[in-house]
């Protein structure tokens, strides 16, 4: 009996050892709960969706665009105008001066409220008169979101510097003096003007010195930049086609001071007149050295409107008397160029005619980039300023019957917006006065 139960006590204690051993395993089923570890990063996965959501608010606030094309303003921040002028180079006055003009166009937007409460800013910028310079700004407004539209270039080169990258940029420029035919075209709908072209200065100064002075034998000179060769050539063929003769067509280059070695050659042709295509220094050189020399004793000058400056008058003394200049005048609207002369003074301390003939148009300029984006300008519901490049292009190109200073403005479908016409000046006791061409009855 003992030994039985002895035995059955052995037996119970293998069974308890058994049941023992297989429940043990079940209670790491606590180790199960490292279900509430792995489910806990869900929670840490969830507070991302915070930051991911916040950068919305910086994009409203500092992001100048919501997508290519688009401009976004926020609120408390302007509208950001470009502009390219020479304010170096050949012609540093009057690219003071244009520059100044747009920057009384801009007070007179912000006077008037701006678009919606925006205000207007002018981003200038130094075109130099030069094409590699005026690459430098056109990459430096391409790379910047928040430039809305240009003014400039100044000069025909500095602007066809421009042209490409704002074309690809879908940047829309108005430029206030260049006067290139190319500056324009049907191949570039964000490309326009205020100013004239040279095609029609140049046909109307060979009808001056061919129909009017009764010259039949001119020489043609030009400076080599875009401007100046482009409205001599311009020159020389109107000229020949009314049946003139164009003895010489010699090139110098901005900067020059001696051209005394072209000037010779030309004066074996004696020829009556002879025309360049420059800018004001190197017009008033010519117009002193030209005396100096054998056969040009009695030849006439003429210039165009790059050297109808007071830089001009100034340099060439005087030289300069019973010379001629041409220049592309708007149709001045006098009360509206009063009160514009009026504020121009106040602010800069100077009369704008003392530094360059393009004020007017480079007031303009502002007007009708501004007029076109108070009509494409929209304020969304967060309180920005929206503004469609794109539409803004179609804005400005459809610009029709718009009064600025130099006239009605209205934009043809190549982007010439210009009003006015060709006036042609002579030097008479060291001043400009109007003898042929548009105004003059």
């Amino acid at each position: 009996m003992k030994r039985q139960s002895l035995l059955l006590f052995a037996a119970s204690l293998t069974v308890c050892a058994l049941l023992a051993a297989c429940a043990a395993p079940a209670q790491p089923a606590a180790p199960a709960q490292p279900t509430s570890p792995t489910q806990a990063p869900a929670q840490p996965t969830q507070p991302p969706a915070e930051p991911t959501q916040a950068p919305a608010e910086p994009t409203q606030a500092p992001a100048p665009a919501t997508g290519p094309g688009t401009v976004v303003i926020p609120s408390g921040s302007k509208i950001r105008i470009g502009g390219s002028f020479a304010l170096t180079g050949p012609i540093p006055d009057p690219g003071k001066d244009i520059r100044q003009g747009a920057e009384i166009a801009i007070d007179d937007a912000n006077a008037a409220g701006g678009v919606n409460g925006f205000m207007f800013e002018l981003v200038a910028e130094d075109g130099a008169c030069s094409g590699d310079q005026g690459t430098v700004v056109g990459n430096k407004f391409a790379a910047d979101p928040t430039i809305v539209a240009v003014t400039g270039g100044t000069c025909s080169g500095e602007t066809f510097g421009l042209k490409p990258i704002l074309l690809k940029a879908r940047i829309p420029f108005v430029s206030p003096s260049a006067t290139n035919p190319a500056v324009t075209g049907e191949d570039c709908d964000v490309c326009n003007r205020v100013a004239l072209s040279d095609a029609l200065q140049g046909e109307v100064d060979a009808d001056f010195v061919f129909n009017k002075l009764g010259f039949k034998k001119v020489a043609v000179m030009h400076d080599s930049s875009d401007y100046g060769k482009g409205v001599a050539e311009i020159f020389r063929d109107a000229f020949q086609k009314l049946g003139g003769e164009v003895i010489a067509f010699e090139g110098a280059k901005v900067g020059d001071t001696d051209f005394r070695a072209p000037l010779t050659k030309i004066g074996a042709g004696q020829p009556d007149l002879i025309f360049f295509g420059g800018y004001a220094t190197e017009a008033a050189l010519i117009a002193q050295q030209m005396k100096e020399v054998a056969g040009l004793e009695n030849a006439k000058f003429m210039g165009v409107d790059g050297a109808y400056t007071q830089q001009y008058l100034d340099t060439a003394g005087a030289a300069a008397e019973g010379t001629y200049m041409s220049f592309v005048a708007g149709d001045t609207q006098k009360d509206k160029m009063d009160a514009f002369v009026e504020k121009y003074v106040a602010k800069f301390g100077i009369e704008p005619s003392k530094l360059g003939p393009f004020h007017g148009q480079s007031y303009d300029s502002v007007l009708l980039i501004v007029e076109a984006i108070k009509k494409v300008a929209q304020t969304d519901s967060a309180g920005n300023l929206v503004i469609d490049r794109e539409a803004l292009i179609k804005a400005i190109r459809g610009t029709s019957g718009l009064e600025g200073i130099t006239g009605t403005l209205t934009c043809s479908p190549i982007g010439e917006c210009g009003a006015g016409g060709v006036q042609v000046f002579t030097v008479e006791n060291g001043a400009f006065k109007q003898i042929f061409g548009f105004g003059l009855q």
